[in-house]
């Protein structure tokens, strides 16, 4: 999937390096969060996140060309700190049986923070309606498939190599797919992110051993 060139619409137009410039950038962020927790993405302007964040708009718009460049600062900073938790969480991984145990933990991290954090939801929303920003979504899924299948690679059994990555970039949507549900809370999430856990290591790791036949 192609992604969006660094002239895109949705990149910041000059990132800050001075003090006063950065302080500035993180302020506009966080009242940019602050409003679409309250209010939603549709609702948010960059008006609205200038008086919020006191600054002038033009301000805003020096760093930002549109509310979308907003929308991906956020992401970016969300995803670099989820790829951070995994990274943590997958580090020396020692058998098979550590390596479910470490997956299903992963899960249950993201069910809470999308459980107790209402910006998951607008987020979400965002990457929905927005094709760049649904880019980004869909390539934060490959790296972070691509890294999972680095680390627990050698806990997985026999299948074609040229399957095995893929199998953790699916896995990685569709627990996306799952977390989402809960973000939305949608009355059958918490049924579907149970039977996702029994599911999602046989997919991507070696299929549980079942007892053996006489």
């Amino acid at each position: 999937m192609k992604l969006p060139n660094e002239e895109s619409r949705i990149n910041p137009r000059k990132q800050p390096k001075q003090k006063r410039s950065i302080k500035r950038f993180e302020t506009i962020l966080e009242s940019a969060e602050t409003l679409i927790v309250a209010h939603g993405v549709a609702q948010m302007k960059m008006t609205d996140i200038a008086a919020h964040a006191g600054v002038p708009v033009g301000s805003v718009y020096q760093f930002f060309p549109e509310k979308a460049a907003i929308l991906k600062a956020i992401l970016d900073l969300r995803l670099k700190a989820v790829m951070q938790g995994i990274k943590a969480r997958l580090k020396d991984v020692r058998s098979e049986a550590d390596a479910r145990a470490r997956v299903i933990d992963l899960i249950e991290d993201g069910a809470q923070i999308h459980l107790h954090n209402p910006l998951c939801r607008e987020l979400w929303m965002a990457t929905s309606v927005d094709p760049d920003l649904a880019q980004l979504q869909y390539q934060a899924h490959e790296d972070l498939g691509a890294f999972a299948f680095n680390v627990l690679g050698p806990f997985v059994g026999e299948r074609e190599s040229a399957c095995e990555r893929d199998r953790f970039v699916l896995a990685s949507l569709l627990t996306g797919s799952v977390l989402r549900c809960l973000a939305d809370g949608n009355e059958r999430a918490g049924a579907l992110l149970d039977e996702w856990k029994k599911l999602v290591c046989d997919i991507v790791l070696s299929p549980a051993k079942s007892a053996s036949k006489e």
